[in-house]
């Protein structure tokens, strides 16, 4: 009875797609999926608005996620929310 019990547990666990890895990976990946998230929006609220506005309010709100974005990649995409295109981050 036992041994079915950790049978059972065992495909639980696997069944749900548990990732492997360190914990600092996931939070890694779940801070990029959410700074992905605030670049989309950002992107939606912030077009037509000057570029280098949208740069400040770019780099403000992706400092706290520790994002670490290099300043000619955050000007393009910058320039790019300001032009309506749309951007991902790299």
């Amino acid at each position: 009875m036992g041994y079915l019990m950790t049978a059972v547990n065992v495909t639980a666990v696997k069944a749900t797609g548990a990732p492997k890895g360190s914990a600092a990976a996931q939070v890694r990946a779940q801070r990029r999926r959410y700074a992905s998230a605030v670049l989309r929006s950002l992107s939606r609220t912030y077009v037509g608005r000057p570029a280098a506005e949208v740069q400040r309010v770019l780099a403000s709100s992706l400092r706290p996620l520790g994002v670490r974005v290099p300043t000619g990649t955050l000007h393009a995409l910058a320039n790019d929310i300001a032009a309506g295109r749309p951007v991902e981050l790299p």
